[in-house]
């Protein structure tokens, strides 16, 4: 298969999960528009980041979750959420650089609190944040956290093109 149809795919294997998750939320309080609006939203946005981020080519990035490190090929913002997702509880950091935590990375726990998962989730560029949020994975969709990690792409995007405009 190639590189596009994987893309579509994944593109499609988003979708489901989000509007999935969107219907249990929709079901669960009263057919809110604006939760529905918001998923809707998170799609779109997820789907121009895959596309501009990605290419045609993965992205390569090392992850140290419970004092573990793991490297990991990507391939969309899907395959970032696999990763926040391979341990529970856990305390964990994502690095989109060489540059560690000087560069752009995630910074994330997850812990078990009343029968529930909450995720905590930081974007980083250094020291600086990009951006942040608690969610409850067992009561929420999961477009709070795409939000925050297509922050962290969009941010990794502007960095690279100023990069490049000094590098020529």
């Amino acid at each position: 298969m190639n590189i596009m149809s994987e893309t579509l795919v994944t593109g499609i294997i988003i979708f489901l999960i989000i509007a999935a998750r969107g219907f249990q939320i929709w079901k669960r309080y009263g057919h809110d528009i604006d939760e529905l609006k918001e998923v809707v939203s998170t799609i779109e946005k997820g789907y121009k980041a895959n596309k501009k981020v990605f290419g045609s080519k993965p992205l390569h990035v090392r992850s140290i979750i419970n004092n573990h490190e793991e490297s990991w090929k990507l391939k969309s913002t899907m395959d970032v959420m696999k990763i926040l997702e391979s341990q529970h509880p856990c305390e964990g950091i994502v690095y989109f650089e060489d540059s560690n935590e000087e560069g752009i990375h995630l910074v994330f726990t997850i812990i078990e609190q009343n029968n529930n998962e909450i995720m905590n989730i930081s974007a980083m560029n250094g020291t600086s944040v990009i951006s942040e949020g608690e969610f409850n994975m067992d009561q929420e969709s999961p477009a709070g956290v795409f939000r925050i990690i297509n922050a962290l792409f969009e941010e990794r995007t502007k960095k690279e093109e100023l990069d490049n405009l000094f590098s020529d």
